[in-house]
């Protein structure tokens, strides 16, 4: 696979799915050519219950190109319990905007620009970590294919609030920089020589960062089976931008346009970025317009309740006093 110029990822993740075989079958992996029994591949098929329909389907479909290469032939049975539909239950936490709002508020500057950078752009987040300060330019960021899912790069922009978290961050990001590497030679961890991505670190940290933010501030499970992971904040963004920007915009900027979107659908840069910044305040968490304008209807709404609680309570008044008064009429 690396003669073929497979991304490091994909490679990466071969290697997963070929140790989680082999831990199945109880042996090394360079023994598993040893063991390529399609009953092998059905059980093991079995074995995965609990993980989701997309993942079994993958780790399935690559066990048996490798088996297919091997020799190994499948009979008509055998292939459709390897086929299998299998039905995808999506029943992860929605992450509501309350919640980003609090983790923004409690977060360190480097994490207040990523949360909000990926919220802006609706990239996935491992790609944000792989992205480089050559890669932003102005409200402009460009999702280079070697990094991108699939190799499918493509553009997404920040709104005005990334912006300006971006750059408070980018103020202080070579005393972060530098932070980094004075720590990672403290552990004997390595380090790039010179880190030109935009936030340095590593997704595996951003993670753990993230999980700590989110259980700071809610971390509860609930009814759902899946936790809110840093993949949240990707679904977040389809969720919220198509209120204002409509739907062919939103599947552009994530690179998951659909089959009519991609044959039909044509869209220049500039009115996919115009319709972005049309409708991106749709996507601010804490901007301080967007919390002025939910103040000033708070107060609104408080307002207006207590002009009415002042109502009821003078009609409740002038009803009581009436009553009175025709009370004394008769008795007099």
């Amino acid at each position: 696979m690396e003669s073929a110029d497979r991304a490091p990822n994909t490679l990466k993740l071969y290697r997963a799915i070929f140790r989680s075989y082999g831990k199945f079958l109880g042996v090394p992996v360079d023994e598993i050519h040893n063991h390529l029994e399609p009953a092998n591949l059905k059980n093991y098929a079995a074995w995965l219950k609990g993980h989701s329909g997309k993942s079994i389907k993958m780790r399935l479909s690559v066990l048996r190109a490798y088996f297919e290469e091997n020799g190994v032939t499948f009979r008509p049975m055998e292939l459709k319990v390897l086929n299998a539909k299998r039905i995808e239950d999506h029943d992860d936490k929605p992450l509501e905007l309350a919640t980003i709002q609090k983790m923004v508020d409690l977060a360190n500057p480097h994490m207040k620009a990523i949360i909000t950078f990926l919220v802006s752009t609706g990239c996935r987040p491992g790609e944000a970590m792989k992205i480089t300060l050559g890669d932003v330019k102005g409200d402009t960021v460009t999702i280079r294919n070697d990094i991108a899912k699939g190799r499918r790069g493509g553009t997404s922009y920040l709104h005005a609030e990334a912006r300006e978290y971006l750059d408070l961050f980018l103020r202080e990001r070579d005393a972060y920089i530098s932070l980094a590497d004075e720590r990672a030679g403290t552990f004997n961890r390595p380090r790039p020589d010179h880190d030109d991505r935009l936030f340095g670190l590593a997704y595996s940290t951003f993670q753990q960062k993230f999980t700590r933010l989110y259980q700071a501030v809610d971390g509860e499970q609930g009814k759902y089976r899946a936790r809110i992971t840093p993949h949240s904040l990707r679904r977040y963004f389809r969720t919220n931008a198509v209120k204002t920007m409509g739907l062919d915009i939103v599947e552009k900027i994530m690179r998951h346009e659909g089959y009519l979107t991609g044959s039909y659908v044509r869209l220049t840069d500039e009115e996919i970025r115009a319709g972005f910044h049309a409708g991106e305040d749709v996507l601010y968490i804490t901007r301080r317009d967007r919390r002025h304008s939910e103040n000033a209807l708070a107060l609104l709404k408080a307002e207006t309740d207590r002009r009415e609680a002042e109502h009821a309570g003078f009609v409740i008044l002038m009803e009581k006093r009436m009553k009175e008064l025709e009370d004394k009429i008769k008795s007099d």
